[in-house]
């Protein structure tokens, strides 16, 4: 009985050891994931920031705006709207994205950006194709490429000029803050403009945040002012944590971070 007791003992401890460290892969599988999954979704966003896209650089919170249209204006009316041509037209454009137009300088080949929604920018009068057309546009099949855009009057000085290149743009917003889903850790947060930020990724740890980088310069976690369009590269930090298994004594942690370099930076 005692020989049989000891070999129960034995195969007991054996098994609550192996159940444990089981457990604890299990756990550090899954926040090694929850991390990479966090950083290389912002990642592919981040890298889609176009020249001066850095709008917000914080620590914990992070605004970038991406492209979604390239047009070039064909016609300008003396009211504040231009006919426009954008390949694919409104058609291919998911409106519901927009959040602004940018016009870039002929001259000094710099973006100036404003947030407009969809709803400010639609022109819903006058013939975009038959006055680009009158300009010497070929609209031959392709006049639903054509556009036209209201209110440039009121975001520009001046309007853009036949010739001229604009930009529909998207903005996002990354944020690191308490966790709606688990309050005792940080979660990391998404929103496109005008929406509520909506929790993608649970279990971050209070050393996670955003960092940037600029030009000739080290990593630091905010950046203001005319330095934004300076910043070349992002750094996302997304190191997760979560409670040990039972049995164990110390969280199981991950450290993880990507560097993003901004492509499109001058």
């Amino acid at each position: 009985m005692v020989l049989s007791s000891v070999v129960i003992l034995l195969v007991s401890h054996s098994f609550l050891v192996q159940n444990r460290f089981y457990a604890t892969q299990t756990i550090r599988t899954s926040v090694q994931d929850n991390a990479r999954a966090a950083t290389e979704l912002m990642g592919r966003e981040v890298r889609t920031a176009m020249e001066g896209g850095v709008v917000v650089a914080a620590a914990g919170t992070l605004t970038i705006r991406s492209p979604l249209a390239l047009s070039v204006v064909c016609n300008r009316d003396g009211i504040g709207s231009a006919d426009v041509y954008t390949e694919g037209g409104e058609s291919d454009l998911d409106t519901d994205e927009i959040a602004g137009i940018a016009h870039r300088d002929p001259v000094a080949g710099t973006w100036t950006a404003v947030n407009a929604s969809w709803s400010t920018l639609n022109g819903t009068s006058g013939d975009p194709a038959g006055e680009c057309a009158i300009n010497g546009a070929d609209t031959l099949d392709v006049a639903g490429a054509f556009h036209r855009i209201a209110n440039l009057n009121t975001l520009f000085s001046p309007v853009p000029a036949e010739g001229d290149v604009v930009m529909l743009f998207r903005e996002t917003t990354f944020a690191i803050q308490t966790s709606e889903l688990d309050p005792s850790t940080l979660g990391i947060f998404r929103a496109a403009y005008g929406d509520s930020l909506v929790e993608f990724a649970t279990g971050v740890d209070t050393t996670a945040q955003f960092q940037y980088r600029t030009v000739g310069g080290t990593y630091v976690d905010v950046v203001t002012g005319a330095a934004l369009a300076q910043i070349d590269a992002l750094r996302l930090v997304a190191d997760a944590r979560k409670p040990a298994p039972t049995g164990g004594v110390d969280d199981i942690t991950f450290g993880w971070s990507v560097n993003v370099p901004l492509r499109v930076v001058r």
